[in-house]
């Protein structure tokens, strides 16, 4: 691969050390796992608590962003279960705003204060980097911990809780 630095001579006798810029260096390797279970595992897991519904495919989706940002990616798909009714089938925030956990924004959904994405992944993405940003940075990693801050009652907490276990 690239050297970390290298050389740029201006004159014979002046030297000027650059750090190497290029943007195929490598990053930290990506993660595929998550508390030793495999993200592929963990979709099917999710995907079979999704299956009919709206949301259908979308498990390994978010057991890849959610690990990604080192979130609980059982803890997001058991606030998507139970913000969107995706047990049965999903509301229609989800159908047809894409807004997998009821939360508010612009542009709003059919005029009102929930939030509209653009797909599913987008939804997603929001939810997880929101969880993260919001509640893990604060130490509140679980549901009974986050249940005050998120808006919810203790039944919430324990429903979310119900679909980790």
């Amino acid at each position: 691969m690239f050297e970390n630095n290298f050389m740029i001579y201006l004159d014979r006798d002046e030297e000027i050390e650059e750090e190497n810029t290029d943007p195929f260096e490598e990053e930290e390797p990506l993660k595929t796992s998550y508390n030793g279970e495999s993200i592929e595992n963990i979709g099917k897991k999710i995907d079979r608590l999704l299956k009919k519904t709206s949301m259908e495919g979308k498990g390994e989706y978010i057991a890849r962003t959610s690990v990604f940002k080192s979130v609980n990616p059982y803890l997001i798909g058991g606030i998507i279960l139970e913000s969107t009714n995706c047990k049965a089938d999903c509301s229609i925030l989800v159908k047809q705003c894409n807004n997998v956990a009821n939360i508010k924004g612009d542009p709003g959904c059919f005029g009102g204060s929930f939030k509209k994405y653009n797909s599913l992944e987008d939804g997603i993405s929001d939810l997880v980097n929101r969880i993260s940003s919001e509640y893990y940075t604060q130490e509140m990693q679980v549901p009974l911990k986050m249940f005050k801050s998120y808006g919810k009652t203790e039944v919430w907490a324990f429903k979310v809780n119900k679909y980790m276990d």
